[in-house]
């Protein structure tokens, strides 16, 4: 089977394409980040009051008034992200393969997002409808989701920086 050239022997204006692309893609998930940490606080109960809302004793006490989601706000925010973010996970693990050898644990990392992604907004509905513990797995297979793509954003965007080889 013919493999592709690795990213660094394509031509400059594909590379500074590739560099844009992921720079930008990668601004937009750590935007996506930071709205994650204003509304859930970055903790599991955070995360719990956010789906499921606040209990009705916690009410008065509470800063803000959140609601349980509904099961359509369920199926946009579940549709919105598993539609973007796989579009996002594949082109750049595409981008991510080409900047190596072919190796188990590049192909790992490179297909890790899009299974963290479904279990990530499968395990959402989960802990709203069915276990709050699931909260649990749905934050680490989150942790995992971003910092495999953070990994291979930085690779790719340090690959199609880099000169090409002459040998």
């Amino acid at each position: 089977m013919k493999s592709l050239p690795v990213l660094r022997a394509w031509p400059k204006p594909f590379k500074k394409l590739v560099f844009t692309f992921v720079l930008i893609s990668f601004i937009g998930v750590v935007v996506g980040g930071v709205m994650i940490e204003v509304t859930t606080h970055l903790t599991p109960q955070g995360v719990v009051e956010q789906y499921k809302g606040i209990s009705k004793s916690k009410i008065e006490a509470s800063e803000e008034l959140k609601f349980p989601k509904p099961v359509k706000e369920m199926l946009i925010t579940t549709h919105n992200h598993i539609l973007g973010l796989s579009s996002l996970f594949f082109i750049t693990g595409f981008l991510y393969l080409a900047t190596g050898r072919d190796s188990w644990l590049q192909l790992s990392i490179a297909v890790e997002p899009l299974i963290s992604l479904f279990v990530t907004f499968g395990g959402l509905w989960v802990m709203r409808y069915l276990w709050s513990p699931f909260v649990y797995i749905v934050i680490l297979s989150g942790a995992l989701m971003v910092g495999t793509y953070a990994w291979m954003s930085f690779v790719v965007m340090k690959e199609s920086l880099s000169k090409q080889d002459k040998g």
